[in-house]
C-alpha cells in the first residue's frame, strides 16, 4: 500500500511536537517558564490602580493679581472694586500651620509653598499660651490639629472644609468627632458673609456686626466649579458694596477670616510682602499688622 506524501508529512510533524512535548515534560520545565512572554492572570483581584499623578503649581493655584470689578449700587452709582485672588484645587493642596510672629518676609522666599493667606481671628492677652494667644476658630490642618482656646467662638462661627474626596464645603459650627472622619482639612472660626444655599442654624453668631468702615478684605470664596478663591480686596471697600462684589463674582458662598490690617496674601516670588503692604493694608499704622500665624498652602503629592 503506498502512502500519500502528505500524510507522510503530516506524520513527521505530528512526531516532532509529541517529541518536543516529550523532551519538555522530561526536562521538568513548564510551559510558562518556557513562554516566558505569555501574561499571567490571577483571578478574583483587581490590579491596584496607579496614583493620579499631580497637576502643576500653577494650575493647583492659579494666581489672578490686579483685577477689577465693577459693581451697581442700589441707588445706580457704580463703583469699580481692584483686588488680587488665587485659585486653588480643593483635592490638590495641604494645609500648614505657619507659626510665628511676623514672618512675612521669611513667606516670601518660600520656594515650596504656594501661598500664605488669613486664617480665622485670634485674641492676645494668654501668657500662658506658645504665642501669647489663642485662635477663634478650630484648624485641621495637614502637620496639626488645632482647638480654638476661645470654644464659645469656635461654635458660634462658620468653617470651610475640605473632604477626603477633594470636595469643598462651606458650612457652620465647631470641629466635631464626626468631622475628624468627613474633612482632610478645615477652617473654622470664620464669618459667613453671603451664604447662598444654607440657613445659618440659631447658635450661629459669626464675627462681624454692622460694619461701617471701608477696609481691606480677605474673602474666602466658593466657586460654581467647586474650586476655593482667596481674594484680597483694595482699601476702601463697605461691606454692602463687598456683598455686591461676591454675589458680582458668582460665589455659592463667601466667608471672611480675620481682615483690614491683618490681610495676607502672599504668593512667594509673586506677590511679596513689604513694608509699604504693612502701610497699605492698616491704614498708615504698620504697628497693628503683627500676625502670629499664617495658613501655608503647598502641593499635595499624587494620591
Amino acid at each position: 500500500m503506498r502512502v500519500p506524501r502528505r500524510w507522510l508529512a503530516l506524520i513527521a510533524l505530528t512526531s516532532a511536537a509529541f517529541g518536543a512535548v516529550a523532551a519538555t515534560l522530561m526536562s521538568g520545565q513548564s510551559w510558562l517558564q518556557q513562554s516566558s512572554k505569555l501574561p499571567l492572570t490571577v483571578f478574583g483581584e483587581d490590579p491596584a490602580p496607579e496614583p493620579t499623578p499631580a497637576p502643576s503649581p500653577s494650575e493647583i493655584a492659579v494666581f489672578r493679581p490686579d483685577q477689577s470689578l465693577e459693581v451697581e449700587r442700589e441707588d445706580g452709582s457704580e463703583l469699580t472694586i481692584a483686588y488680587s485672588s488665587v485659585i486653588l484645587d480643593p483635592r490638590w493642596i495641604d494645609l500648614h500651620y505657619y507659626e510665628g510672629w511676623s514672618r512675612e518676609f521669611e513667606a516670601n522666599t518660600d520656594r515650596e509653598a504656594l501661598l500664605f493667606f488669613t486664617g480665622p481671628t485670634f485674641e492676645k492677652g494668654h501668657p500662658d499660651q506658645p504665642l501669647g494667644m489663642v485662635l477663634h476658630g478650630d484648624l485641621k490642618l495637614t502637620n496639626r490639629l488645632i482647638r480654638a482656646g476661645n470654644r464659645a467662638a469656635a461654635a458660634g462661627r462658620a468653617f470651610i472644609g475640605i473632604r477626603h474626596d477633594g470636595t469643598l464645603t462651606f458650612g457652620f459650627g465647631p470641629f466635631t468627632a464626626s468631622d475628624a472622619d468627613d474633612f482632610r482639612l478645615f477652617i473654622g472660626g470664620l464669618h459667613a458673609f453671603d451664604h447662598s444655599f444654607e440657613t445659618p442654624p440659631a447658635d450661629y453668631k459669626g464675627v462681624y456686626g454692622a460694619m461701617t468702615m471701608a477696609d481691606v478684605r480677605i474673602v474666602y470664596g466658593l466657586r460654581k466649579d467647586g474650586r476655593l478663591e482667596v481674594v484680597e480686596t483694595a482699601d476702601g471697600v463697605l461691606f454692602p458694596d463687598l456683598r455686591l462684589f461676591v454675589r458680582a463674582k458668582g460665589f455659592q458662598a463667601a466667608y471672611l477670616p480675620d481682615h483690614a490690617s491683618k490681610s495676607r496674601l502672599i504668593v512667594p516670588g509673586q506677590r511679596l510682602w513689604s513694608d509699604e503692604q504693612a502701610e497699605w493694608v492698616s491704614g498708615g499704622k504698620p504697628s497693628i499688622t503683627a500676625l502670629p500665624f499664617m495658613l501655608r498652602v503647598v502641593a499635595r503629592a499624587s494620591h
